[in-house]
């Protein structure tokens, strides 16, 4: 293995740089957020706003091969939390997130550091999801009730990340990732493997996945994804298993001129569920910029709104 570590050292290394660039891009929004559900003290309407700037880092070899790099920077709304069952106001913060390093030759891609994570990034993880800033993101058939949120390996827009390895190839209309990391938190002994395939064809994508923790059965999960258009109309449909809790989610939408609405209805199995999540959403497309809303409901029945402009850059 040290062979090969020094073969691949001394490849990068002598190999030289034909072209190398630093590209910025990002997003941004603003609004009006409420949540019926905040504890006494705590505002339910509040200002929403995010700015996200991404650095991307690339540069390639003599031979073709490309190395690349990107951090982000992020900036979020100050909010208030409870803190020992008092109110606290959390000032607006920027932050500088973890890297992630990357090589890529041809189809095959190798990537170290705040990686994507395979659920995170599966073709219709997120589909179905309104709203300026997701509503809650109940659509999301890998957060549950009894299961929990946000349980799996993601990249962090403003954390260290998950410090793991990531495996990408692509060839055609095939597509599969592979990632072996710990929790996000780097302080977590827990060590997760998940994985993904993808297949297209014309409108249409079917994905499998699955991740796997050593100790916390919260991270054992099985998803599966179908999603497409049929002319004007967008459709799919969602399904995990997430240790035993099941969780569907149907999403569609309607795209006339510049207006697209879109909806989804989600059956969480979890003891402690109490409603069928749901949410409706519209967007309007200013050309460059669109205004969004969207209201929702989740599975313990907290209700949402969001209203505001979001764009990229």
């Amino acid at each position: 293995m040290k062979k090969v570590l020094l073969a691949t050292t001394a490849l990068v290394a002598f190999a030289g740089a034909a072209s190398a660039d630093v590209n910025l891009s990002g997003s941004a929004r603003f609004g009006l957020q409420w949540n019926d559900g905040t504890a006494p003290g705590v505002p339910s309407t509040t200002l929403e706003k995010r700015v996200t700037l991404n650095i991307d880092m690339t540069t390639e070899t003599d031979s073709g091969l490309e190395l690349g790099a990107r951090i982000r920077l992020r900036s979020n709304e100050g909010s208030t939390r409870l803190v020992g069952g008092v109110p606290t106001y959390f000032p607006q913060v920027t932050d500088v997130n973890g890297a992630v390093v990357y090589l890529k030759s041809g189809g095959l891609k190798l990537s170290v550091g705040n990686v994507c994570g395979a659920l995170e990034c599966m073709p219709g993880a997120y589909a179905g999801t309104i709203g300026l800033n997701g509503n809650g993101f109940s659509n999301v058939v890998m957060n549950t009730a009894d299961q929990g949120y946000w349980t799996w390996t993601a990249y962090s827009s403003s954390g260290a990340g998950a410090n793991g390895v990531e495996v990408e190839y692509s060839a055609g209309d095939f597509s599969g990732m592979l990632t072996y990391s710990a929790l996000n938190d780097p302080t977590a002994t827990d060590n997760i493997i998940g994985a993904h395939v993808a297949y297209s064809f014309g409108d249409w994508t079917v994905a499998l996945g699955m991740q796997d923790g050593d100790t916390n059965p919260a991270m054992d999960k099985t998803v599966l994804t179908v999603g497409g258009k049929l002319g004007d109309f967008g459709v799919g449909l969602a399904y995990a298993d997430n240790n035993g809790t099941d969780k569907f989610t149907i999403n569609g939408s309607y795209a006339f001129g510049a207006t697209t609405v879109s909806a989804f209805v989600s059956d969480d199995s979890s003891v402690a569920a109490t409603d069928n999540p749901w949410g409706l959403g519209v967007s309007y497309d200013l050309g460059g910029a669109s205004l969004v809303a969207g209201y929702s409901n989740s599975e313990v029945g907290v209700k949402r709104a969001t209203a505001g402009i979001k764009f990229k850059f």
